[in-house]
């Protein structure tokens, strides 16, 4: 049995190591597991992480093979100064061993890089990533508002509200996006975008509410006026017929300033701030329990920039700063320059809403800190990245026809 089993595993063993030693064959590979780990980031962080690892180890093996080509984008200065200041502030902080260990997951950043070796100048595999995150988005969202509606009680099979509620505003709007353009499923698409929009509303989490409805309007604004009226008007209808989601945002003002919520948490992580300049070292916001009214089971500031400021000190919140607003311009950029008939200017359009929609939420959340949310995210600036080299080439193209045209009507006149 032994023998037979072994001469089975003997033939795919030599495959895989012919395919692990041709750059030819191993990219495809590479390409398939990008996108089962994009399938995978909304249903499990086990199986995305095992997933990512795997990609990550191909991938680095291709470019290994490919003569360790030297990978340049705009944002790896930011990046490495975020990274440094992050170690920095572990280094000076309250728990260097424990704020060492926490710097793991910073290292899903690699994500931006795949993306971006393995998208770069290819439309179609921008909208192909996209529509793998789209359709585990589609398994999970079934499932959350069955889990909402069934009068039976279901067991928890996908990540939790607040990761899901993330999740759904890069879903919503990037659907959103694409099916304005019918870039992607044109059919399908415009009942999934209802099926995430129903989703993150049955998640009663502000924060993603908001930032949805942020990334709505500028996708609206940018290509659908009728897009702008319905995210006026569907809130207010909710509102007014869902008393869960009408009790929610009557208690907004209230819960803001309810002993140890948001208000309470704020004044606490500015005070950590000025006591430790430097930084307390990443997940160490435990220290926020040590102030009266915070509950003993939290550790993080309810907001993206002061939970950075207190973890990795002024250097790293200017670092931080430096790297998003260097996406933001650039993202924005790339949507200018893409003409918006083409496919890739609906993901070109997904990047930027859903970058601004994530800050938004992240006013009051620290959802950069949520591994899950912050793994599409990466994902979403790889693909803005891609898409910058495909912006490039339109640009010089449009300039290239704008002098034949200058040197035409100089010929003529």
């Amino acid at each position: 049995m032994r023998a037979n089993s072994s001469r089975l595993a003997s033939p795919a063993l030599a495959r895989l190591r012919e395919i692990a030693a041709d750059p030819a064959r191993l990219e495809p590979v590479v390409w398939r597991l990008l996108c089962g780990f994009a399938f995978c980031v909304p249903l499990s962080i086990v199986l995305a992480e095992g997933m990512l690892a795997i990609t990550a180890a191909a991938a680095i093996r291709y470019w290994w093979l490919c003569g360790r080509p030297r990978v340049r984008t705009p944002l790896d200065w930011p990046i490495l100064a975020f990274l440094a200041s992050a170690i920095l502030a572990a280094l000076v902080g309250l728990d260097p061993p424990h704020s060492f260990w926490g710097l793991r997951t910073y290292l899903q950043v690699i994500i931006v890089y795949v993306v971006y070796a393995h998208v770069r100048g290819d439309e179609n595999r921008a909208l192909e990533l996209l529509g793998w995150f789209l359709a585990g988005m589609a398994v999970t969202s079934v499932y959350r508002v069955l889990f909402v509606l069934s009068p039976w009680p279901l067991p928890r099979l996908f990540v939790g509200r607040m990761t899901q509620a993330g999740q759904l505003l890069f879903a919503v709007a990037a659907a959103a996006a694409l099916s304005l353009r019918r870039a992607l499923w044109p059919r399908l698409l415009p009942y999934l975008l209802t099926l995430y929009a129903l989703a993150v509303l049955v998640t009663l989490k502000r924060g993603a509410w908001l930032g949805t409805a942020v990334a709505l309007t500028i996708v609206g604004g940018m290509r659908s006026r009728l897009l702008v009226l319905i995210v006026l008007v569907v809130p207010l209808v909710a509102i007014a017929t869902i008393p869960p989601v009408r009790a929610r945002v009557e208690h907004t003002a209230r819960d803001l300033y309810l002993p140890g919520n948001r208000y309470d948490i704020w004044r606490s992580t500015i005070d950590v701030i000025h006591r430790f300049p430097m930084g307390v070292g990443r997940k160490n916001g435990m220290i926020l329990r040590d102030y009266p009214n915070i509950p003993q089971n939290h550790k993080h500031a309810h907001n993206n920039l002061l939970q950075i400021t207190m973890e990795d000190g002024y250097l790293g919140a200017v670092a931080f700063v430096w790297w998003m607003a260097s996406f933001g311009v650039l993202s924005w950029r790339v949507l200018r320059a893409i003409a918006p008939e083409r496919p890739s200017s609906a993901v070109a359009l997904a990047v930027f809403s859903t970058f601004v929609g994530f800050h938004c939420a992240g006013l009051v959340e620290y959802n950069f800190g949520d591994s899950e949310v912050l793994e599409v995210f990466f994902i979403m600036m790889g693909l803005g990245l891609a898409l910058r080299a495909e912006a490039n080439v339109h640009s010089k193209e449009s300039v290239a026809s704008s002098r034949q045209g200058e040197l035409g009507r100089a010929l003529s006149g």
